[in-house]
């Protein structure tokens, strides 16, 4: 039965990869608390190694359509791959509950960020940013995606989007990129520290890869507008849902 239901969290989370670009994690972890009751870091933990699978699964899509900067994706991962390190070994030295929190107030402020301009309002140009830019953007999410186990993309997507001024497509299949990348030191640093329940881990797999196609073939095809619109409405829901929950726990 936890299999079952480590899958249908998994394909929901997929989904959410492949049409957001983030990884999955947003749904996945509030799934594993929520649902399987696991540790807070383990739920933390256990999303990184799922995330690699489900990124690189939407990923197809995205690259089909030449939707992803390569050369912003392969800079900005150097960083977030060394990053993603730092950040799962302060795991360690902070309270569960209080990573999640975290994710939850960030996730939400970013999200804001995200809505479209007003209609009627000129876009302004994309940015092409220098290698020390993607340095930098990429240690933040590296070190967010190994601290929180949230993939990166909660940081990539709106960063691309509203500071760089990536198209939403490009900035979704971009994140894919690193998000899939930088997991992986994530994920070995977590499985040293002893914060992924593989069996669970096992069951999202299932999910996720049906879901990231789906998600991502919807995403692609999608109005910008939209798509945009719709990417930060669900971020900033999941997010209230989600701090409320963590914040309750503290209290029992």
């Amino acid at each position: 039965m936890r299999t079952l239901i480590a899958a249908l969290i998994g394909f929901g989370s997929g989904i959410a990869s492949g049409a957001f670009g983030i990884g999955g994690a947003l749904l996945s972890t509030p799934g594993i608390r929520w649902a399987l009751d696991a540790p807070a870091l383990i739920a933390v933990g256990t999303t990184l190694p799922v995330i690699i699978p489900t990124a690189l699964t939407g990923l197809v899509a995205y690259v089909k359509d030449n939707l992803v900067d390569i050369r912003s994706a392969v800079v900005t991962a150097a960083a977030g791959g060394v990053f993603a390190i730092a950040g799962a070994l302060v795991t360690q030295a902070v309270a569960g509950e209080a990573l999640l929190i975290t994710t939850a107030a960030l996730i939400f402020v970013l999200s804001l960020r995200m809505l479209p301009h007003r209609s009627g309002e000129v876009p302004h140009p994309r940015i092409r940013p220098t290698v020390p830019v993607l340095l930098v953007v990429g240690a933040i999410s590296g070190f967010v995606a190994g601290l929180l186990g949230v993939g990166g993309g909660v940081i990539l997507v709106p960063v691309l989007t509203v500071l760089l001024r990536f198209p939403v497509k490009t900035a979704l299949g971009t994140s894919l990129a690193v998000v899939a990348a930088q997991a992986i030191p994530g994920t070995v640093t977590h499985a040293i520290i002893g914060n992924i329940d593989w069996a669970i881990a096992g069951g999202l797999v299932i999910g996720v890869v049906p879901g990231a196609r789906i998600g991502s073939r919807l995403a692609v095809a999608a109005e910008d507008r939209k798509l945009r619109t719709v990417v930060a409405i669900t971020m900033a829901l999941m997010a209230i849902v989600f701090g409320i929950t963590e914040i309750r726990a503290l209290d029992t």
